[in-house]
Order: structure tokens, then C-alpha cells, then sequence
């Protein structure tokens, strides 16, 4: 009796450990959300809806690609969960984008943000993220203005404006070919920043710059400058400006005249492309995040949300920079193990990976990324990577051929 009574104490010992085990383990693992919650917003109207209308589709195939491999590893929960985007229309607005982004925390109940199109816009949407301690990954937006206040919660996966054109003098001064420049810039926040590392830039690897000039941002007769650089006669007229700006300056130039030996527009993708010409564009250097053969990174998974979204990058040139915030967003998650703010947050300041742009980490000061465009050359239609060697497509033609 004795017996039976010690073994039944030690049974229902040994049961109360393994009711106490497993209830300790449903405690140390809390209910999973159904999904990873994921705000931003998109211009899906309004004057920037030309540059990334299709960029709401691009995100939700992107959480189509990830969830049909399961979702994203979250080692809280013990499992992997599906992500999902939550995306309004702020119609290019800024005060849309502070109205939507406070929904975004206050209502949906987001985990993280991803910022929207735009300096300005990202300027102001990034207050709600900082007034309520959530994550936001800026995505289009490089202006040193955004991450010289202090801010805690915003990382950007881009370098500062100034930066912008560091691959391409790179470029000219290993060539050596160059000897002068001169500069138009617009008179617009994020073209007076790339103007102001440009022309430093310039100078520092050897450059004279013989003109250099800031112009009303909506100026459409630039006879009086054009008259000017004649005169100046740079080898390089470099044009820091959006392309409604830098299209004008350019049509007036060929018709009045004005042959350097190489235009660069910062901006000269397809809506400048298509709108002087191919035969005009032929031989016309700027910048560009990513382009077909590029080979840093995963390029076949951008490949194929491109295919999957019916984007062409050249079309659609911020689409790499959004791709870049996916893969930052998608590292973090993981490697914070935990769906908690300031777990994300730690986890997007040590953040260190190969993008499909090149390797991106923040500043732990002020949280920009560390990616830049690299200058490519339009030949014939297609676009050119000319710089760093180790991923150029083609070589650089200059001076561009006499017509």
C-alpha cells in the first residue's frame, strides 16, 4: 500500500512537471498574428502617380512570393508567418501621407511602415512613425533634411542626395578624358542636394568647372543659360533636375546649338528618353539604382516580381529602391525574431546584407542606408551600366559621336 502510494505521488509529481512545462512553453510563446501587417502608402493619384502608380501591385506580389514559400521565419511565435501590405492613396499630398500613416499605426494596427514617394512626403509622414515608436523604411527618399533631426524610428535604404553622382565621377576620373564641367540645377530641394555633392565632387577629381548656375525650378525658356554654356564651352553639361525640367533644357539645347562632348541628366529614364527622342537621347549618361545584368544581391527575384508586375525597370526606375526597402524589411523580421517595435528597430540599425543594388547597412547616427545609383549610358535605345567595373555592362562612349 505504502508502495502504491509512493508511485502514485511520484506519477502525479512527474504530471505536475509536465503540466507545468507545457504551460510555461504556452506562456514563453504568445498567439501569432494571422499576418505581418505592413503600411505605407502609394501616389496612386495625383502628379507622382507617373512614377510609381504600379508600385501597389508590385508590393502585393511581393507578399504573394514570400507567402507562397510560407511567409517570414518569426522565432517568437515558433513559425513562419504571411506577410500582408496595408496601402492607401495619398495622392501625392503630404498631408495625406501624415493622415494615412497615423491610420496606418492607430487603426490597422501595423507592425512596421515603409515610407512613401518622395522627400517631402517622407519628411512629413516620418513624424507619425517617430510620434508613436513604430519602424519606418524609408524607401524614395534622400534628403539629408529627413535624417539630420534626430529621429529614432526612420531608417532610409539610400544615401543622401550629395552622394548621388559619386559613381560617375568615379568613372570620369578613371577614364581621365574629362577636363571641364558645368552644372544646371534646378532650384528644387532634391536637385540643389545632388548639385551640392556634384560640384565639390567634380572639382575633387580634377574637373574645371567653368559654369555653374541654379535655376527657377519652372522655367521653360533657357535661351539666356544656353547662350552661357557656349561661351563656358564644358566638356560635360551636367543637369541635376526632374525630368519636365531637364527634358526642356535639353530640346533647347540641340536646337540651339550646344554640343559638349557628353550630357549628364541625372534623370534620364524612359520619361526622358521617350520624350526627346531615341536618336536625341543616344549617348546621354545619368544614374539608375538597378538595370538588367547587374548581379549583386538576388537579381532573379526582382527579375521576376518585374515580370510578375509588368514593370519595366526603365519605365519605372524606383522600383529597384522599393525592392531594396523589401529586402531590408524582410531581414529585419528575421533577424529580430520578434514582431516588437524596438526589436525591429534594433534589428534594422545592425541590419548589414547584400541588396540586389549592393551591400546596405544605416548609419547608426542618423539611420540613411548606404546604396547609390550608378551612372548608366543610353546606347540605342538600352541602358547601359558604365560603373563600378566590376558589374558594368558595356563600356562608356565618350565624347558622344558628332551628328
Amino acid at each position: 500500500m505504502l508502495l502504491r502510494t509512493g508511485m502514485r505521488s511520484r506519477w502525479m509529481v512527474g504530471l505536475g512537471g509536465v503540466l507545468v512545462a507545457l504551460s510555461a512553453m504556452t506562456q514563453a510563446q504568445p498567439k501569432a498574428p494571422e499576418a505581418i501587417l505592413i503600411g505605407g502608402t502609394i501616389a496612386q493619384s495625383g502628379p507622382m502617380s507617373a512614377e510609381v502608380g504600379p508600385f501597389k501591385k508590385m508590393m502585393d506580389l511581393w507578399a504573394d512570393m514570400v507567402n507562397e514559400q510560407g511567409g517570414l521565419l518569426v522565432q517568437a511565435y515558433g513559425k513562419k508567418i504571411p506577410i500582408e501590405f496595408v496601402v492607401y492613396d495619398d495622392a501625392s499630398k503630404q498631408e495625406n501621407a501624415v493622415k494615412f500613416y497615423e491610420r496606418l499605426v492607430t487603426v490597422d494596427k501595423v507592425h512596421l511602415l515603409i515610407g512613401p514617394y518622395s522627400s517631402p512626403l517622407t519628411f512629413a509622414a516620418s513624424t507619425v512613425a517617430e510620434k508613436h515608436g513604430i519602424p519606418m523604411v524609408a524607401a524614395q527618399a534622400n534628403s539629408t533634411a529627413i535624417f539630420t533631426r534626430g529621429f529614432k524610428w526612420l531608417v532610409g535604404v539610400i544615401d543622401d542626395a550629395p552622394k548621388w553622382s559619386d559613381h560617375y565621377f568615379d568613372l570620369l576620373k578613371a577614364k581621365g578624358q574629362a577636363k571641364s564641367i558645368g552644372f544646371v540645377i534646378q532650384d528644387t530641394l532634391h536637385a540643389k542636394e545632388v548639385g551640392s555633392g556634384a560640384v565639390p565632387r567634380a572639382r575633387e577629381v580634377g574637373l574645371e568647372v567653368v559654369f555653374e548656375e541654379t535655376v527657377q525650378a519652372n522655367t521653360t525658356d533657357f535661351t539666356a543659360i544656353i547662350a552661357k554654356l557656349k561661351t563656358a564651352n564644358p566638356d560635360i553639361v551636367y543637369v541635376s533636375a526632374f525630368p519636365p525640367f531637364a527634358i526642356g533644357f535639353y530640346k533647347q539645347a540641340l536646337e540651339l546649338g550646344l554640343n559638349p562632348r557628353e550630357y549628364h541628366i541625372i534623370h534620364h529614364g524612359a520619361a526622358f528618353r521617350n520624350a526627346v527622342g531615341a536618336a536625341n537621347a543616344n549617348y546621354v549618361t545619368g544614374e539608375n539604382y538597378w538595370m538588367p545584368g547587374i548581379t549583386y544581391g538576388k537579381p532573379a527575384v526582382f527579375e521576376t516580381l518585374l515580370k510578375r508586375t509588368g514593370i519595366r525597370v526603365e519605365d519605372y526606375p524606383w522600383a529597384s529602391i522599393h525592392m531594396f526597402a523589401f529586402e531590408a524589411i524582410q531581414a529585419a523580421i528575421e533577424q529580430a525574431a520578434s514582431l516588437e517595435p524596438e526589436a525591429l528597430l534594433t534589428a534594422l540599425k545592425k541590419l548589414e546584407i547584400m541588396t540586389i543594388g549592393g551591400r546596405l547597412r544605416f548609419d547608426p547616427r542618423t539611420g540613411q542606408g548606404t546604396l547609390n545609383p550608378f551612372p548608366t549610358q543610353i546606347q540605342h535605345g538600352k541602358y547601359v551600366t558604365l560603373w563600378p567595373q566590376e558589374i558594368a555592362t558595356g563600356a562608356h562612349i565618350y565624347p558622344r559621336p558628332a551628328k
